[in-house]
């Protein structure tokens, strides 16, 4: 985007004149002009992954894990693209089962998310994800 630049000030040329020339003064100095007050800078929002929101589908709840009785909380750190797909998704915290871990990524890596808005326009951005792993 081109910041506007204001336009240098002229100075008044001298024309000749058929009088006596008055005598020599100091030129006046002009203050420059203020400089334009820098826009405010769009609004960034951060992305949107509310699984019910869009119908992203809940992960799969591995069958191994269920009958061992294992719970936990996996949150996910992903990079969504302006188009609303995840770039990359990776693990922040871990539930402490990798095979929670990875159910958890590979449902995310499925799911459409809204993405992050500066003004008006879609850009890239960041949103932490959690997933609840609990037993019923």
């Amino acid at each position: 985007m081109a910041v506007p630049h204001p336009a240098p000030a002229l100075s008044a040329v001298p024309q000749a004149s058929r009088e006596a020339a008055p005598a020599p003064t100091a030129p006046a100095i002009a203050a420059p002009a203020p400089a334009p007050a820098p826009a405010a800078p769009a609004r960034e929002t951060a992305p949107i992954g509310d699984a019910a929101y869009l119908r992203n589908p809940a992960p799969d709840y591995p069958a191994f894990a269920q009958d061992q009785g294992w719970e936990g909380r996996v949150v996910l750190r992903v990079h969504v693209l302006a188009n609303g797909t995840p770039d990359s998704v990776d693990v922040r915290t871990s539930s402490g089962r990798r095979l929670l871990d990875n159910a958890a990524m590979a449902a995310v890596k499925r799911w459409t998310f809204v993405p992050a808005k500066r003004g008006d326009e879609a850009v890239d951005g960041w949103v932490n994800v959690p997933i609840d792993f609990k037993l019923g």
